[in-house]
């Protein structure tokens, strides 16, 4: 899931470089005993480090300023809350360069256009009237709705369709925007009904195959990356739980959303290191990224993660484990791709997952203030040696 548009873990080129870091990994890693509760500010702090006087943030994997990377931090800092003049520069630069990010990385802008609205709306932006061009988000992402299948939000792609799709329905609730119902059921259609193993998850997209028929979901013995995965059902249990948050009794729903939790218990790594966590694919071992997203999950559907237990942890401790304890990276987030050092993809995401908050404009203004107690989440330091 590297620029927004997508949610999934790094795909094609870098699955070669992560496999090997697996290999390595699973000679390396071992768990310490708990450390002291982290706060969640150590990792926003880390995350505000990330961005320039300008309010660029730098490509970590290039060495120039990234607008995408700059939307990435600047939704996890929305999120978070607590660092006011970092999230100020990063959304002045957003604003100058917001015209280029609908166009970056991506082969159609429904996805970054509903990211902006998200941003926007978080931080009390008109997404109406965006930026230095003034951008009308919202008539934007309107006009790339059915441009290709009834229902859906720009164009059909097997990795990211159903991403962008619960993307669009969420951004649209979130500025108070009408949504289609005929949205809502193509999400709702898309979810799997088979093969074994992946009845309730969302994959990237499923093809009509007749009428009113769309082919089975990728078997979880596949190897292809548009397979369910855990991300994207988290976010699709996500858009649904707006929609029934605003529209009481919508058909199809619940029945939904519970089968889409009884798939995520499924994929829960009762063992391994980060047990307790999610992986990315059924199989997979436990990532930040992917655990932070079902956290999320499940809080939208009014379950504490952290009742999900199994011998070796819960969700909530299997994403503290992944939080650097010492060093100049302190707060930042490791994957089972970084070896051991800051990974920015994990971070801004992994702040999600420790907030327990999704870029989504609050009814009423969090209360903060004197006493009020910053969320926390205990941490199992990771230990690399070799």
């Amino acid at each position: 899931m590297y620029p927004p548009h997508t949610l999934t873990s790094r795909r094609r080129p870098r699955r070669v470089l992560a496999a090997l870091c697996l290999v390595l990994l699973g000679n390396l890693l071992v768990s310490w005993p708990a450390s002291p509760s982290i706060a969640a500010g150590t990792t926003s702090g880390w995350l505000a480090s990330t961005v320039g006087p300008d309010g660029s943030v730098i490509d970590p994997y290039g060495s120039d300023p990234s607008i995408d990377w700059t939307v990435n931090v600047a939704l996890a800092l929305a999120a978070a809350g607590d660092q006011s003049d970092a999230l100020d520069r990063a959304i002045s630069y957003i604003r100058t360069n917001a015209d280029a990010y609908l166009t970056s990385g991506t082969s159609d802008p429904a996805g970054h256009l509903a990211w902006l609205i998200l941003l926007a709306t978080r931080v009390g932006d008109d997404p109406g009237d965006f930026g230095d061009s003034h951008l009308d988000l919202l008539a934007a992402l309107q006009d790339r709705y059915g441009v290709e299948e009834p229902g859906l939000f720009g164009t059909v792609d097997v990795y990211t369709s159903a991403t962008t799709q619960a993307l669009a329905i969420l951004a649209l609730l979130a500025s108070g925007s009408e949504v289609s119902p005929d949205a809502v059921d193509w999400l709702l259609q898309q979810q799997c009904a088979g093969p074994l193993g992946q009845a309730g998850a969302w994959q990237g997209h499923r093809a009509a195959v007749g009428a009113g028929a769309l082919e089975d979901c990728l078997p979880t013995t596949s190897a292809a990356y548009e397979r369910a995965d855990a991300a994207t059902t988290s976010l699709a249990i996500l858009a649904l739980g707006a929609v029934r948050t605003r529209a009481e009794g919508a058909p199809g729903v619940d029945d939904a959303i519970d089968l889409a939790v009884g798939w995520l218990r499924s994929m829960q790594a009762a063992s391994g290191p980060a047990a307790g966590g999610f992986g990315q694919y059924v199989g997979d071992p436990s990532d930040p990224n992917s655990t932070a997203m079902v956290i999320l999950a499940l809080a939208a559907t009014g379950i504490d993660a952290s009742t999900w237990t199994v011998p070796g942890g819960d969700p909530v401790s299997s994403l503290g484990s992944w939080v650097i304890t010492v060093g100049s990276d302190a707060g930042a987030m490791s994957s089972p791709y970084s070896a051991g050092s800051a990974d920015l993809f994990a971070t801004y995401q992994g702040m999600w997952g420790i907030v327990q908050t999704f870029p989504i404009a609050a009814e009423e203004p969090p209360v903060t203030g004197p006493g009020t107690p910053e969320p926390t989440i205990e941490v199992m330091a990771p230990a690399f040696t070799g």
